[in-house]
């Protein structure tokens, strides 16, 4: 329920308090707000931050006349949304979430605003349940058990992987997780999968435009391109250099729009994808995966709010795959900096 508020208040609070400095710096990629409020007094405090997971969830509470509205501008036609969505598409949305990144790069006084106020990611080892974590192996167990056969090879490669991932978690959280005065910290979407996306059916000024700000926070900006590839785009557009294409499209797109006075560097940037990528798998694996089976997956595969690893299997062995190499760089990259 705390959590619920939460994402209730972060929304508001991102069009009423943040989203007029992002149009004043260009990022005009949402709905037009008309209204937008909450009273959520005496339910939790106004000085709560969503990440605080010392705080219990409220007692003895009375939510009559609580709550918030937003009153948006309708998106209709030519709009619409789709999952998966095809690397064409996905270079859309990846240029509206630059669009969002830019604006807010390394803005102190706007970071510093946003960290009062926001949250971090949907999946932010922060505002998780604290199970998740502690059931990794368990929830890597039950994964392999239900799907092993398919792939031996690959499942034996990631054996321990789950206790890899739990071992891993906080340093990984840590260096996604930059601070609001910190290099490269921008204003991360936090929960950038293709429905929070309206695609135009015909070329247009306006281009995407950005739905669901529940999530937003300070952050990494490789946060969302590592969700929203994965959640967004099948396995067989990202295999063969799809993947590396959309990529290069976002720090293209980005740093362009930084102009000459910023950049984000490419080898910094794949490496914030690398742990971005890890970072995600461990939500998708405590979250998600932990009851996962054949049986679930054909129930969900064709649900479009789905994330495409837990609806279809060459989604998830190719995400697999990816991820424990990207783990395996990670732990070299750790034990260096132990040494």
């Amino acid at each position: 329920f705390r959590r619920t508020l939460m994402y209730l208040r972060t929304e508001v609070l991102f069009y009423k308090v943040l989203l007029p400095d992002l149009k004043e710096r260009g990022f005009c990629a949402t709905p037009d707000i008309l209204l937008a409020d909450f009273d959520l007094n005496g339910l939790i405090d106004e000085d709560e931050k969503a990440t605080d997971q010392s705080k219990p969830e409220p007692e003895n509470w009375i939510a009559e006349g609580k709550g918030g509205h937003i009153i948006m501008e309708a998106i209709d036609n030519p709009y619409y949304q789709d999952s998966p969505i095809a690397l064409d598409q996905a270079k859309e949305t990846l240029s509206a979430v630059a669009g969002l990144h830019a604006a807010a790069w390394e803005d102190k006084e706007l970071l510093i605003k946003a960290d009062k106020w926001l949250s971090r990611g949907s999946y932010h080892l922060k505002t998780r349940n604290v199970k998740e974590l502690a059931g990794m192996e368990q929830s890597w167990e039950h994964f392999r058990s239900n799907f092993g056969e398919s792939d031996p090879a690959l499942f034996d490669r990631c054996s321990d992987i789950g206790k890899r991932i739990k071992n891993l978690a906080e340093y990984i959280s840590d260096e996604v997780s930059p601070g609001p005065t910190d290099r490269y910290a921008t204003l991360s979407h936090g929960d950038f999968k293709a429905m929070n996306c309206f695609l135009p059916r015909e070329s247009t000024d306006r281009g995407v435009i950005l739905v669901d700000f529940a999530s937003t926070g300070v952050g990494l900006g490789m946060s969302d391109v590592a969700m929203h590839i994965h959640h967004a785009i099948k396995a067989e557009d990202l295999a063969n250099g799809g993947e590396e294409v959309l990529l290069n499209h976002y720090l293209d797109q980005l740093n362009t729009q930084l102009g000459p006075d910023k950049a984000y560097p490419k080898d910094v940037a794949l490496r914030h994808y690398r742990l971005a990528c890890a970072d995600y798998f461990r939500f998708l694996l405590g979250r998600f995966w932990k009851s996962a089976s054949p049986e679930t997956f054909e129930k969900r595969k064709d649900s479009k709010n789905t994330v495409l690893m837990n609806r279809n299997l060459e989604s998830a062995l190719a995400f697999l795959d990816r991820v424990e190499k990207h783990v395996t760089e990670i732990e070299k990259e750790r034990a260096a900096c132990l040494a």
